[in-house]
């Protein structure tokens, strides 16, 4: 097994973080995350969430000002169009980040759930800014079960000014993704839950998407998707 120190920078976030479980994980999906500035690819899926839900009144408040930094939205629905971009590319502060942009097309109006994620050296992990604005951050943890692919977010923080505020665990929304891949449909699956430990559930989608992968080699992302602000504090 590679230790940390030995393993190259820019290849595949989840590869770096997840080792040698990163082999347990289903072929399709070990190409889904193999995307790097390395090797210059970029993923597109495109498909349908089946079901996007929310949780009660107080839930659907926090969901409204989230929605204003493209964190999570209040709309809920069935078959609804849905892509999820995944660019890498090498950011202003010089890390090897990527974009994981997700959109969902109702009938009246775009609803998006926007993020950055890069490798954090010092953390030896995967963190995530939420929002175009990069106001708030998770720390990533990842694991295979059965060749899916386990999301959990861990810690999380605030940035107002100059200040870096931890999330407390009472209040956060605590996210967990399940991402598999169906042999005999041909398609990727997911899962998502947000919940709170204050308002219960919060927010979440099921459903499927085919992958399209790209040749991406450009300096920067499309400007529809790239971050207003900027954050490079962990």
């Amino acid at each position: 097994m590679l230790q940390s120190a030995q393993i190259p920078t820019h290849i595949s976030a989840y590869k770096r973080q997840m080792v040698a479980e990163y082999e347990k994980l289903h072929p399709e999906i070990q190409k889904r995350f193999d995307f790097s500035t390395s090797n210059n690819i970029a993923f597109i899926g495109r498909g349908v969430m089946e079901r996007i839900w929310n949780g009660n009144k107080l839930a659907v408040f926090v969901l409204k000002l989230l929605s204003k930094s493209n964190i999570l939205f209040p709309r809920t629905g069935q078959n609804i169009s849905y892509e999820i971009h995944n660019y890498p590319y090498i950011d202003d502060f010089g890390r090897e980040v990527h974009s994981m942009n997700r959109v969902f097309y109702f009938t009246d109006e775009e609803q998006r759930f926007d993020g950055t994620a890069t490798y954090s050296e010092s953390k030896q992990q995967i963190v995530e800014y939420l929002g175009l604005d990069h106001r708030m951050i998770f720390e990533m943890g990842l694991k295979a079960e059965n060749g899916a692919i386990r999301f959990t977010s861990g810690r999380q923080f605030a940035f107002l000014g100059k200040l870096k505020i931890p999330v407390p665990s009472l209040i956060r929304g605590d996210i967990e993704l399940l991402e598999w891949y169906d042999d005999e449909k041909q398609k990727f699956y997911l899962d998502l839950k947000v919940t709170s430990k204050l308002l219960g559930p919060l927010f979440g989608f099921t459903g499927w998407f085919d992958a399209e992968y790209l040749v991406f080699k450009e300096p920067t992302i499309p400007q529809k998707i790239k971050p207003i602000r900027k954050e490079n504090r962990e």
